[in-house]
């Protein structure tokens, strides 16, 4: 069946199928599926008045929900088979399950049962077109139902018939006539006339009197009705009550493919589609020009050869048929039966099977052969009365190969071959040569004008044109320079319309000829020709010009150059049509040969359709994947077939579209264009492809149109579109866009408070800078004047200490008071002298101008006699002094005065601030190391660890030691000394209360052996 929207559903035991004229969709049953079909074995289809498609099957009646492509089961049909679907005019749906008939009203979802006990065997069920509902019977009644009481009425049609081994009526189908066909099983076809309640047979045996099973009705016209049987197709026409039978034949390729025909569908173009039982679905289209084919079909018909090459009808109603493989075939056109004449039959013999030219002239039938002279039969003996060779003489052909024959208006027969062209003369049954033709021309047409102008078209040379009345004459070529020449050199043939006007059909395309100026129009594939590879012309009575081409059959309007190409898709044998093989008889019909046998038309009963097929969108595939709507996060939600609109998101941005244009006739025939708005501007024209790809499109929205030709090649104003929006990823989206800008502020507020805090603290740095060199400035102002203040102090104290020492040698003999007093001024004396000299000393460093002289050095027995100068000190404070040395004594480059000042200042430190013991340790030189280490630990106030940096700083005292006297000078001048040394000096981390000072110095200093060293 075919449903309201042009698609055509075919129900088989292995699934339902619906097709596009391209390809089929099919629906199984899948047992985890709850929404398939219950059944693959499909028994009828219907569509009721909302379009909803009902699928009858072999455990119940499904309704197909077209838009989530689910199938329903109606509950009231299950587990049984169903046999015929049918609704009534109140939108009730009457269906058999079994033999049981049953309405279900969808409005009040109930189902009302008619049993067999009460009612009757039902088989088949349809509305008449007067509205009624009719029901067929196991029994032989049709029934009749009657609304108002709820029952039917019943008419026998077997009353007024031969007896019967059945009654079984297997379908009833109603007409627009008013009338029911009724198929039975044994009395074939029946014809129930509903007002007057009278029947008759139409159809009961078949031609070796079996009786007809008639299976299926369906009306292809008002007076012609299909009847579908196990013995083929029946076609009745009811005016005439004639009937064609179509059944199988094993060598015909066009013949039905199974004789067991079980259902009709007849679709929107007039075409009719015939489900059989083993042979599959066959299609008969409507074509708008019916071509009858004719070709060899063995145990069919007599006819000999594919390729037909000349076709020529005698006065006896009989058309002469030429071929190239088979020799001469003549056919009756009455009965259509053929005969044959071969070079090995007897009784009708030829010279040769390949013939290339006939002429039929009279009673006289001329036969040119390839390269086996030309043969003249007579027509009514059917027997070959001349034979013409090639010869020597003057009047003989100079060639075997008779390439076209033709005669003239009055009666001249000229005979074109492969060497030079010929006239008969009758007189002297010899041949003269042509005027105005060469001799070493291969002649492939001939015809003389209404002027009495003869032109000759030649196999490589052009046209040759000779005029009997001025004996003018003259050669037309093509010219590679003249877009107004000959196309082409190699001329098929030459035709002359109602007009006058001359049409050369050459390989290179058709050329009009223009008189005036000697000039050619040329016709090619630029103007819509399928090929420029032209063979035949002739004119029908429309004045148009049917052309045949190595690519089809071409329908050319001369007037408004306006031309359709017909091909096998729209009923020919073949697009190969053959040289000089076309013919119209005085009724109009037309013949053209082909490679595969001939076809005959009436081009003046050219059916014009205004169908305009309904084009769709009948797939979508995401990634080469196509899409299943009832996956979780499908794109579609629907079928594609009801989408107006669908969302991608950015990973499925490449796709591809499938569309059809719904037409069966010639669905080939069908073009296509489309345009991507929003991708493209122009429309993308297809020939026959049906799908389309993009890839990767860019985020945003599109729309997708696509409109196809109909039959005639005109585009419908049927568009189908699709509103496609392709989402961007997650980061270009407008919330991302939000939090970026976000973002954006919270960075650009960093960088702008990071920018501020940098300037601030840049300013800060030089402010501090400023306060350092400040400070700087006056420290060193400070240390200048306080080191000439201590050198102008240490100048008196020099001369003080001078004379007092003086003093004290020569006062041996003072008392003891006095002398007291004198070592006390001199001890005080000393002290004020060395702390001068060490002020001077930390200045010198400081300023960078202290001499560094290194010697060879025994370090133990220096650190022995500095540290025994302290043991008197130490005794007084009673701190236990501790030395550790190694067996092996150290020998390093120092400078000693420096050394001495070092270890001097770090034990004065030690002594100053110990409370009861203080450790000094040199350890062992360890191999390969190039440095000895000192340390000096004291159990002191432990330093606090932030503070171990700050105490080698000038002058800096901790909080905790205030109280002890001192400059805070020495510790600083210690770590200026060491760096002098290369060496470093710190306060080593221990885990005991001790404080720890490490002094480590190189035991060599390079090249420097002995020496100032000025920093």
């Amino acid at each position: 069946m075919q449903d309201r929207n042009g698609f055509l559903w075919f129900g088989t035991k292995d699934g339902l199928n619906r097709f596009d004229g391209y390809s089929f969709k099919t629906f199984r049953n899948d047992p985890d599926d709850s929404t398939s079909l219950g059944s693959n074995f499909i028994h009828c289809l219907f569509e009721d008045l909302k379009g909803v498609l009902w699928a009858g099957t072999e455990i119940g009646l499904y309704h197909y929900d077209a838009k989530n492509e689910k199938f329903i089961l109606l509950p009231s049909s299950n587990n049984l088979p169903i046999r015929s679907v049918q609704s009534d005019n109140s939108g009730n749906l009457w269906f058999i399950m079994g033999f049981t008939l049953a309405k279900f009203n969808p409005i009040l979802n109930t189902t009302k049962i008619y049993s067999i006990d009460n009612f009757f065997s039902a088989t088949s069920v349809c509305l008449s077109a007067d509205k009624n509902i009719w029901v067929s019977t196991t029994n032989g009644y049709i029934e009749k139902y009657n609304a108002e009481q709820d029952n039917f009425i019943s008419y026998n049609v077997f009353k007024h018939t031969p007896a019967s081994i059945s009654h079984w009526i297997e379908k009833i189908y109603p007409n627009s006539r008013g009338q029911l066909w009724i198929g039975t099983s044994n009395q074939g076809a029946k014809l129930f006339t509903i007002a007057t309640s009278a029947y008759e047979n139409v159809l009961t045996y078949n031609t070796d009197h079996t009786e007809i099973f008639a299976r299926n009705f369906v009306e292809a016209s008002d007076d012609e009705c299909w009847i579908a049987t196990e013995t083929g197709i029946f076609i009745y026409y009811l005016k005439s009550k004639k009937t064609i039978n179509l059944s199988k034949n094993y060598n015909d390729a066009y013949s039905l493919s199974d004789n067991a025909v079980y259902t009709f569908c007849k679709d929107r173009e007039g075409g009719v589609w015939a489900g059989t039982y083993f042979g599959g679905i066959n299609y008969f289209p409507n074509y708008p020009v019916s071509f009858h084919k004719y070709f060899p079909i063995t145990g069919k018909n007599k006819m000999s050869g594919n390729v037909i090459r000349e076709i020529h009808q005698d006065p006896y109603k009989n058309l002469w048929i030429g071929t190239e493989d088979g020799g001469l075939n003549k056919m009756n056109l009455h009965n259509e039966t053929f005969t044959a004449f071969t070079p090995s039959d007897a009784l009708n013999k030829v010279s040769y099977t390949n013939i290339h030219g006939l002429l039929i002239t009279g009673n006289e039938l001329w036969i040119g052969t390839f390269e086996h002279g030309l043969d003249i039969m007579n027509i009514q003996t059917n027997k070959i009365i001349r034979h013409f060779s090639e010869g020597d003489g003057l009047h003989d052909l100079k060639s075997n190969f008779i390439y076209c024959l033709y005669q003239d208006n009055n009666g001249a027969v000229m005979v074109g071959t492969t060497r030079g062209a010929y006239v008969y003369d009758r007189q002297h049954n010899n041949f003269n040569r042509l005027p105005g033709t060469p001799l070493m021309n291969w002649y492939s047409c001939i015809l003389k004008d209404n002027n009495g102008v003869i032109w000759t078209g030649t196999y490589g040379n052009g046209i040759n044109f000779y005029n009997t009345i001025t004996k003018d004459s003259g050669n037309l070529k093509y010219d590679p320079s003249d877009k107004k020449s000959l196309s082409s050199n190699r001329v098929n043939s030459i035709f002359q319309d109602h007009q006058g006007t001359l049409w050369f059909a050459t390989e290179g395309g058709l050329c009009k000829y223009l008189p005036s100026e000697k000039s050619f129009k040329r016709y090619t594939t630029r103007n819509g020709f399928p090929t420029n590879f032209i063979l035949c012309i002739l004119e029908d009575s429309f004045q148009r010009m049917w052309i045949s081409t190595s690519r089809g059959l071409v329908c050319f309007n001369p007037n408004t150059e306006q031309l359709k190409v017909y091909t096998k898709e729209n009923g020919l044998l073949t697009d190969q049509f053959n040289f000089n093989s076309a013919f119209r008889d005085k009724n109009g019909q037309m013949y053209f040969g082909t490679a595969k046998g001939f076809i005959s038309f009436y081009p003046e009963e050219e059916k014009h359709t205004a169908f305009s097929p309904p084009i769709y969108i009948t797939g979508f595939q995401v990634n080469n994947a196509a899409i299943d709507i009832h996956s979780d996060g499908a794109p579609l939600k629907q079928s594609i077939l009801y989408t107006n609109n669908i969302t991608l998101k950015h990973d499925q941005a490449t796709f591809s579209i499938d569309f059809a244009s719904l037409t069966y006739t010639s669905p080939e025939m069908s073009n296509y264009t489309y345009v991507m708005e929003g991708l493209q501007k122009d429309w993308i024209y297809l020939k026959q492809n049906r799908k389309v790809y993009f890839t990767e499109l860019a985020p945003g929205n599109y729309t997708f149109k696509v409109r196809a030709t109909n039959y005639n090649g005109q585009w419908n104003n049927n568009t189908a579109v699709l509103h496609i929006t392709i989402l961007p990823p997650w980061w270009v989206t407008r919330w991302a866009y939000t939090v970026y800008f976000l973002l954006f502020l919270c960075v650009a507020y960093l960088l702008s408070k990071n920018y501020h805090e940098r300037i601030k603290e840049k300013n800060r740095r030089k402010i501090e800078q400023l306060e350092i060199q400040k400070d700087k400035e006056l420290y060193e102002a400070k240390m200048d004047f306080f080191a000439n203040i201590t050198h102008e102090i240490k100048t008196p104290l020099t001369l003080i200490k001078g004379p007092l020492e003086k003093l004290i040698r020569k006062l041996s003999d003072v008392p003891d008071d006095i002398k007291k007093y004198l070592h006390i001024m001199e001890k005080n004396t000393n002290r004020l002298v060395a702390l001068t000299n060490e002020i001077l000393d930390f200045r010198q460093t400081e300023i960078k101008g202290f001499s560094i002289n290194f010697v060879l050095a025994d370090i133990s027995e220096t650190i022995k006699e500095i540290t025994e100068s302290f043991s008197v000190l130490a005794d007084q404070k009673n701190i236990q002094f501790y030395l550790k040395e190694p067996e092996v004594k150290i020998m390093a480059e120092i400078d000693v005065e420096a050394f001495e000042k070092i270890l001097g200042n770090l034990l004065s430190n030690a002594i100053k601030y110990a409370k009861n013991k203080i450790t000094i340790q040199l350890f062992p030189l360890v191999s390969g190391n190039n440095s000895f280490s000192i340390e000096i630990a004291n159990d002191g106030y432990l330093i606090p660890a932030d503070q171990r940096e700050k105490i080698f700083e000038p002058f800096f005292r901790l909080k905790e030691t205030e109280k002890q006297k001192g400059t805070g000078i020495g510790l600083s001048l210690a770590k200026s000394l060491t760096e002098l040394h290369k060496g470093t000096l710190c306060v080593k981390e221990s885990g005991s209360d001790l404080n720890i000072f490490c002094l480590t110095m190189p035991v060599h200093q390079n090249a420097l052996r002995i020496g100032s060293y000025h920093m």
